[in-house]
């Protein structure tokens, strides 16, 4: 492989975890075309969790100004605003990107926002372009979205309209008198009125409801298998007896959910009972028992012992799901385990794998300060895409002084803010 294509894919690899690393390249090979990773990296999210993770269109405009293909990037970035998206996150990044342009008085850019607004909404984020419209116009760009909702409503019956964009504007807006102006436009727009109807109407049904009747258990078992809530006990000061009765409850039941339910109290108190029963519920087949498997592990994460630890050794080391497992070394953890932690780290591929090693290796490095976090946390730094992941692994290299020149330098650009602003 040329040197030209090894720096292509490193800076493919920056831009998909959303790294500052694809700035420095740029910076520093200005003669390199890496517009085609740009715009794949514009027309498709790669962030690990779209939904919780800022929006990274900032990121990757700097990228796109940097680039000196710009035109060619608008153009593509258009274009695929103009098609059909399966992705919700995908979608808003275009909107994000093409209201950039459009803030700078593009007015191709803008158009393609409303255009992919009316023509192209996906079902059950019919609101994906909303925000952009009311930033550039305003309560005009309000009431466009108010009549095109109105359109729909009066195709589809069935569809239903909340009042979360009104109350946002107006909360943006305060000298504006938001329903009185949209009341107002519904006069002369019956459209407009066919949502501003509807929206009073669902407000009102709701507000009906009220809030649901508290439910009363007979005792804290009942409560523990029928609570909605799957974090209900975290907060909670469940005392001896109350454990004691979970615990009882937990070792006859042969229910499979319900059992979930009950060790799920574990994760966060300590188990009263014989911690071999603990053993055993880690030691099932971890494809067919996922939950059970990793919720015992957790359980077992509350206990400090050579047993314990050497059974987290031995399941990172021979499990079909390591992962599961490296949450027990939070209290068991010992110089040197950072070779194996970095050895899984390396060798593990899949997101959701990634994602669920940072959370637990977090863990591990908050309960244990040692500058030996350093290999592990870099492993995942260089694989994952999570940005909002990647801040709390710097947090915690630069609390163990172990930050490498490296990623310092990259942290003046990444997607992340928060993470920017770790650079000193």
């Amino acid at each position: 492989m040329t040197e030209t294509n090894l720096i292509k894919q490193k800076f493919k690899s920056a831009i998909r975890r959303g790294t500052g690393e694809a700035h420095l390249l740029l910076q520093s090979h200005p003669n390199i075309d890496f517009s085609g990773e740009i715009i794949k990296a514009c027309i498709k999210n790669f962030s690990y969790d779209g939904q919780c993770e800022r929006s990274r269109e900032e990121y990757l405009f700097e990228l796109i100004n940097l680039s000196g293909k710009r035109d060619k990037i608008k153009k593509a970035i258009l274009k695929a605003l103009l098609k059909p998206q399966n992705d919700t996150w995908t979608l808003t990044q275009l909107f994000d990107l093409a209201k950039i342009f459009a803030r700078e008085g593009d007015t191709e850019a803008k158009q393609a926002i409303y255009d992919g607004f009316v023509h192209n909404p996906i079902w059950r984020s019919d609101w994906a372009g909303t925000y952009q419209i009311m930033e550039l116009d305003g309560l005009e760009g309000l009431k466009f979205i108010a009549e095109e909702f109105g359109k729909r409503l009066e195709k589809d019956p069935e569809d239903w309209q909340d009042d979360n964009l009104i109350t946002q504007f107006q909360k943006e807006n305060q000298q504006i008198d938001v329903w009185a102006e949209l009341d107002a436009a519904a006069t002369q727009n019956r459209f407009i009125k066919i949502y501003t109807d509807d929206v009073r109407r669902n407000t009102a049904e709701r507000n009906e409801r009220g809030k649901p009747t508290v439910p009363v258990y007979k005792n804290i078992v009942e409560e523990a298998l029928l609570r909605s809530s799957r974090i209900w006990f975290i907060n909670r000061d469940l005392n001896s007896a109350e454990l004691n009765l979970i615990a009882q409850q937990l070792i006859v039941e042969r229910k499979k959910t319900n059992r979930e339910k009950l060790l799920r109290v574990f994760t966060k108190h300590k188990f009263p009972l014989d911690k071999e029963f603990l053993f055993k519920l880690a030691c099932k087949d971890p494809v067919r028992n996922t939950r059970i498997v990793t919720m015992a592990a957790d359980a077992l994460s509350l206990f400090k012992g050579e047993d314990i630890r050497q059974f987290a050794i031995e399941s990172i080391s021979a499990s079909k799901a390591p992962e599961n497992f490296v949450i027990i070394l939070a209290s068991n953890y010992k110089s040197g385990d950072n070779l194996l932690l970095t050895k899984l780290a390396a060798e593990s591929k899949d997101s959701h794998v990634l994602e669920w090693l940072v959370l637990k290796y977090k863990n591990i490095y908050w309960a244990n300060e040692t500058p030996e976090c350093r290999e592990p946390l870099e492993a995942l730094y260089d694989k994952h895409t999570c940005g909002m992941c990647r801040k709390d692994i710097v947090e915690i290299l630069k609390e163990n002084n172990v930050l490498s020149e490296r990623i310092k330098n990259e942290i003046r650009f990444d997607c992340n803010e928060d993470t920017r602003k770790l650079y000193e």
